[in-house]
């Protein structure tokens, strides 16, 4: 076996480790799922040592599948990004880490949307806050639970932790760090925001500043001792998962865009520079020099087409169906899906938590079939509407996630959005990704763009079809003119649905 690099993808309930070769290959593989702990709702937490626990152990198994672990080349992290991971002067965890999709700092992100603190921040960091991430949680634990603050030393997202248990060194990326602490501008940390917030000495939390592809340290002693890696191992900055999954699958050239279709509709694009204006919500990650990702994660994914099989398929699977569906036209004959299923509403690229499903201009002529295709051009709408708010063009798209794997839905990506959609083979882009940031930093690669198109297999293309794209446009156009139109209709239906429900609510006795 010949020189080998790792990946470890920690994600937010399961935790990856990879082997690859360097043309790309994956060699093994190992898993753990990592529990969440929800003390009250709203809040969701981590054990921080469980998880590097978990993690050491996915290491450990990949390291011992390998023939020859002393071919290592280098050591990537890639994981949930945000969240509010903390440790103290000794290096200890100051408490359970604050995960992304924890929702207790709601209240100060709408108090600085109202005084104005939160669009100054995305101004400077090119990115809209949420309650998640780690500035509104941080000062949620200011005024909570000031006893963490005072004890904390480094603020850390998920694979920091994991890189400083490798380690030792205290340090984070440019695409963690762009939401909210860096200015995108100069990829330094900014001087104003922690000044916009009420959280005493939060600038000297921050760790370390190193762009994607550098050594950040080399496995230490302790962290050889748990993982099997050799002592020596060089370990890299890493990124985001969201940025990490765009390189591993083969984006990384400027105009490269790649999206994930599954339970969200995860959709990036990369740029060489920050836009002047940013369209819509979403984030912006820097990564290195001349290297950005823009990115939008709606909330319109799978679920659709999985509560639509279940209610108008007849118990029929999807090689079954599909087959009516390509017979009817583009438009489903007027039928027309908004996929805002989800009961958070959607999030990009429109904030609107009130925003939910529905079909439009159905007629008695409309079967079922009519409704299925529907919901998959729905879907479809929902991705180009995110590369509509982005700026620049995409020259091709990579497509991974469940939505990959059907060709009746690939070839709609493409017809919809005028751009060929490609298909990477392989899984694990996230652990990829990292990994080949780690050929980069070791010289394995001359840059980012080479290390993706040296390893990045194709598996299918879709070219668009002109006649089927011109189509796509204008119902496109009615898509969001109608969705549009549904904000305050949305908003209205909210309100209807407090006051049924307090109506309908027991009364309370004395």
């Amino acid at each position: 076996m010949g020189r080998v690099l790792i990946g470890i993808d920690a994600g937010t309930t399961r935790i990856k480790s990879v082997a690859f070769d360097l043309d790309g290959n994956e060699l093994h593989r190992a898993a753990r799922d990592n529990a969440l702990k929800q003390p009250e709702a709203g809040k969701i937490e981590q054990d921080m040592e469980q998880t590097w626990a978990m993690t050491a152990e996915t290491i450990r198994e990949v390291v011992d599948s390998l023939d020859e672990p002393d071919n290592i080349v280098g050591v990537g992290v890639t994981g949930q990004g945000d969240g509010c991971w903390l440790i103290d002067e000794a290096g200890d965890p100051v408490r359970d880490a604050i995960l992304w999709n924890d929702s207790r700092a709601a209240k100060y992100v709408n108090e600085w949307e109202e005084t104005g603190v939160a669009p100054l921040i995305s101004n400077i960091c090119g990115s809209d806050l949420f309650p998640g991430a780690s500035l509104p949680i941080l000062q949620w634990l200011a005024d909570e639970e000031p006893e963490s603050i005072k004890r904390a030393d480094t603020v850390f997202c998920s694979k920091d932790w994991l890189k400083y248990r490798l380690t030792g060194e205290r340090t984070t990326d440019l695409s963690d760090a762009s939401l909210p602490f860096i200015d995108i501008e100069t990829g330094e940390y900014s001087d104003v925001v922690p000044e916009l917030v009420d959280v005493d000495g939060i600038d000297e939390l921050l760790p370390r500043l190193e762009p994607a592809s550098e050594i950040i340290g080399d496995v230490t002693t302790e962290g050889s001792d748990a993982t099997g890696l050799p002592i020596g191992t060089p370990v890299v900055s890493g990124a985001i998962d969201i940025v990490a999954s765009s390189i591993g699958s083969g984006a990384a050239r400027t105009g490269d865009s790649s999206s994930v279709v599954g339970t969200t509709s995860l959709n990036q694009m990369v740029l060489d520079e920050p836009p002047e204006e940013t369209e819509g919500t979403g984030f912006l990650f820097a990564v290195e020099d001349d290297f950005y990702v823009r990115a939008m994660a709606s909330m319109a994914g799978t679920p659709n087409l999985d509560w639509a099989f279940e209610e108008f398929a007849d118990d029929k699977d999807f090689t079954e169906v599909v087959p009516d569906l390509e017979e009817l036209p583009i438009g489903s004959e007027g039928a027309l899906y908004h996929p805002y299923l989800s009961t958070s509403g959607e999030r990009s690229p429109f904030l609107k938590t009130s925003a939910r499903a529905q079909f439009l201009g159905l007629s008695p002529e409309h079967s079922k079939e009519h409704m299925l295709r529907a919901v998959y051009e729905g879907v479809t709408l929902a991705m180009r509407d995110c590369y509509e708010h982005m700026s620049g063009e995409s020259s091709r798209i990579m497509i991974s996630g469940g939505g990959a794997r059907s060709d009746f839905w690939c070839q709609m990506f493409a017809d919809c959005l005028d751009t060929p959609i490609s298909v990477p083979a392989g899984d694990e882009f996230g652990a990829k990704g990292v990994a080949f940031l780690a050929g980069v930093a070791t010289g394995v690669y001359d840059d980012i763009a080479s290390a993706a198109e040296e390893t990045t297999t194709i598996d299918r293309t879709y070219e668009p079809r002109p006649e089927c794209a011109s189509q796509y446009d204008e119902w496109y156009e009615y898509f969001r003119d109608s969705y549009e139109a549904m904000f305050e209709v949305w908003d209205t239906r909210e309100d209807a649905m407090d006051q049924l429900e307090s109506a309908a609510a027991p009364p309370q006795s004395d």
